[in-house]
């Protein structure tokens, strides 16, 4: 591999305003799934849709996975990736912002224990909180859920990110070829064969620590169908009806009892509407990039602004009625507003101006992730 540093200016910023809208519509999703235990009546009571977060996280996972490969696969083939620059770049992104959403929920702990209330220490643990911190939480190393809880994608994403490199090179002779497609289900097919014999789980049911686990084969199957679309170019005709025919299966598919093979079949339908939606050649336009930008600040500080949110809620004796619970919904989106313009915007611009200092401002080219 060429030792020419990389910077993401070298690439096309090409970008599908298809899946920059998805992203959000799948971003939301994530917030009602989480926020719907909070509701007078869980939502996942109401209908089971609600109770399939799930496939929202692995449609984030498959879709880091495609995205990386469209966007920065042509510069590690002709070797002008350094591989350093490429993981600096993808640990700038999600790292500070996790930083920054931990620290605020610690000054909100501390600050209720000030004014006497009280807080569960089993979600708030100091080890807990330093295994978030070093985004390490994904790895087998804790089975507390507390602190931020959605970032344990990113704790495994970062492991899929170093090793992003090696496995696209090692897959280029499967470049435009059926044979890509075939591979990354085969590794999805293992990934849950050893969920299910060494781990005695579902692969889309495994709890947050061993997230690694959970999100390795669906970044691998992503990244096998961009070696798949590479060269290709699809008729739009075609996009629109394998995504229908997709997404109407998947939601046929969760009126089904729940399965393993009603979960795999679910995957794959996932996975044909990132390439349905990707075949569409949509450009990006400034409402759709608005939309990408804000599903990553949803991900990462949905946390933090339900804490406070119905902390105070509680607080105030006004309880969890419908209107409170809409309310929030409002004020996470506000919140995720501000923390982007406020706080994640600027600093990425000082971290890239760090990183390689490019001549033209950057966006990020990768998918948000939520779970």
């Amino acid at each position: 591999m060429s030792a020419t540093t990389f910077t993401a200016t070298s690439i096309p910023a090409t970008r599908s305003g298809a899946l920059d809208a998805l992203r959000f519509v799948a971003a939301t999703f994530v917030v009602l799934y989480h926020f719907g235990w909070n509701a007078p009546t869980p939502l996942a009571e109401v209908s089971s849709v609600f109770g399939r977060g799930w496939l929202a996280t692995d449609f984030f996972l498959i879709l880091s996975g495609y995205v990386l490969g469209r966007a920065y696969g042509v510069a590690l083939d002709e070797g002008r990736m350094n591989w350093s620059g490429f993981f600096a770049r993808r640990l700038a992104r999600v790292w500070p912002a996790q930083l920054i959403v931990l620290f605020g929920l610690a000054a909100l702990v501390i600050a209720a224990s000030v004014v006497g209330v009280s807080h569960d220490p089993a979600r708030f643990g100091l080890e807990d909180f330093f295994s978030q911190a070093a985004l390490i939480h994904a790895w087998g190393v804790t089975q507390h859920a507390g602190w931020n809880e959605p970032s344990w994608t990113l704790s495994a994403l970062i492991v899929c990110y170093a090793a992003f490199p090696a496995i696209w090179l090692a897959c280029r002779p499967l470049n435009g070829r059926p044979a890509a497609l075939v591979a990354g289900l085969s590794v999805l097919i293992a990934g849950a064969a050893f969920s299910l014999g060494a781990l005695g789980l579902s692969l889309y049911d495994l709890p947050f620590h061993l997230g690694l686990a959970r999100a390795a084969p669906l970044f691998v199957l992503g990244l096998f169908m961009a070696r798949f679309m590479s060269g290709r170019r699809r008729s739009r005709a075609f996009a629109v009806a394998s995504g229908l025919a997709a997404l109407g299966a998947l939601v046929t598919l969760q009126a089904a009892e729940r399965t393993e093979l009603v979960s795999f079949v679910s995957i794959l339908a996932v996975a044909a509407i990132v390439l349905a939606a990707d075949g569409l050649r949509l450009r990006s336009g400034r409402l759709t990039r608005a939309a990408a930008d804000m599903s990553f600040a949803l991900f990462i500080s949905q946390a933090l602004a339900g804490a406070l949110w119905f902390g105070l809620a509680d607080l105030t004796g006004q309880g969890h009625s419908w209107l409170v619970w809409s309310l929030g919904l409002a004020f996470t989106l506000g919140f995720a507003v501000a923390f982007h313009r406020l706080v994640d915007a600027p600093l990425q611009r000082r971290l890239r101006a760090l990183l390689d200092r490019p001549t033209r401002p950057d966006r990020d080219l990768e998918a948000s992730p939520a779970g």
